[in-house]
């Protein structure tokens, strides 16, 4: 900004009013346009009548000339995941047919054979004897009175 006096004498700037215009002069650079575009642009088509305020003049031209922002590249849209292959399910799951499922990872077992697995595990594990609730008990009442019923066992909660 300041180097502009060497082509016109009129445009004589302070290092103030430089920097002023500094942060609208940046806004050119990052929409692509080259320091010599700007300088051009800048010092093109002066008025006849000659420049009274060079820091008004350069501050109308940087903030009304200034090029509209190029349209960002659009990104191309990622390819969609591969589909894998249908493999035969391992687990026993609720029936004994042999069934194929499509794996989302490296799971060898369909979703409805792991449940199946899981429930049968945990029954091993639970001690369903263990509590008598009569039928008309709300779950709420049930996990206090299992919760009383560990504590008086000793087991932790």
């Amino acid at each position: 900004m300041l180097s502009l006096r060497h082509s016109r004498r009129e445009l004589l700037l302070g290092v103030g009013e430089a920097r002023a215009l500094a942060g609208k002069a940046a806004r050119w650079l990052e929409r692509g346009v080259t320091e010599s575009d700007l300088r051009h642009a800048l010092l093109a088509e002066l008025p006849k009548e000659g420049v009274r305020s060079a820091f008004g003049f350069l501050g109308h031209r940087l903030a009304h000339k200034c090029p509209v922002p190029a349209a960002p590249a659009a990104t191309p849209e990622p390819p969609p995941p591969p589909v894998r292959a249908l493999i035969v399910c391992t687990g026993t799951g609720t029936d004994a047919e042999e069934h194929l499922f499509r794996p989302l990872g490296d799971e060898t077992e369909c979703a409805e054979c792991r449940r199946a697995t899981a429930y049968a595990n945990w029954m091993v594990h639970t001690d369903t004897d263990a509590y008598d609730f009569p039928a008309d008990m709300t779950w709420r009442q049930r996990v206090v009175a299992v919760a009383k019923a560990d504590a008086l066992r000793g087991k932790p909660a």
